[in-house]
């Protein structure tokens, strides 16, 4: 993980905010899908989830395969990442920017971060474990 890739992150995690206040604006917070639910609810759900889906492609595997469970697991209670969700997300991916940038600017010994990868962490444990789970191994 570098500064760069943290950026993209934290672009991605802009646009998905924006669909999360989008949806949650017209539908509501903790929308539940009928038969009946209308095509713009399903097609905003399925961008939503397309968009975590994008964010986890850029996270290392060990991310991926280690969530951390910092924040709630809000996929228990609603279908879809609520507006509150994804300014989390956003405040772990400012984390992260900074973590990246501050051992780029000044590398330690180890050639490792721990702080990289525990924002890393927080993040995968922010996105819904199915949209994790379909990030193929060779795009990760």
């Amino acid at each position: 993980m570098n500064t760069t890739t943290a950026l993209k992150i934290a672009a991605s995690v802009a646009q998905l905010t924006g669909l999360c206040t989008t949806f949650q604006a017209k539908f509501g917070r903790r929308y539940q899908f009928t038969p009946d639910s209308p095509a713009e609810a399903y097609e905003l759900h399925r961008a939503i989830c397309a968009k975590q889906a994008e964010i986890a492609e850029l996270l290392d595997d060990a991310a991926l395969e280690n969530p951390m469970k910092k924040a709630s697991e809000w996929w228990r209670w609603q279908n879809t990442m609520d507006m509150a969700t994804a300014g989390e997300l956003a405040r772990e991916v400012n984390h992260l920017i900074a973590s990246c940038a501050y051992f780029e600017a000044s590398p330690c010994a180890s050639g490792h971060s721990p702080t990289i990868t525990a924002a890393q962490e927080a993040i995968a444990g922010m996105l819904h474990p199915e949209v994790r789970a379909r990030v193929p191994v060779a795009l990760r």
